[in-house]
């Protein structure tokens, strides 16, 4: 448990302090669908933080290209539509 807190703690504390409640609330809410029954903090919720901070952190080309190719990776759509809204409040 402590490890998602804490790596959601650091993706949230990149955007923009008006941004974090709002945010925060919403990577939850994706990490709450992803994980399914297996808890807030069980190894799909990790796996789907840490992919979601590889994102964020990816150059824009790299991040654009990556979301192209979106279908081959083990991620869906909607990681890249979240890792998009964080990107941008991080500006």
């Amino acid at each position: 448990m402590e490890q998602c807190e804490s790596l959601l703690s650091k993706v949230v504390g990149m955007v923009r302090e008006d941004q974090r409640t709002v945010l925060r609330r919403r990577i939850e809410e994706a990490v709450i669908e992803e994980a399914g029954g297996e808890g807030p903090c069980g190894p799909k919720a990790y796996r789907f933080l840490k992919d979601l901070d590889i994102f964020i952190n990816m150059p824009g080309p790299d991040f654009i290209y990556s979301r192209g190719i979106a279908e081959s990776l083990r991620v869906g759509e909607d990681i890249f539509e979240l890792a998009y809204v964080i990107k941008r409040a991080m500006q």
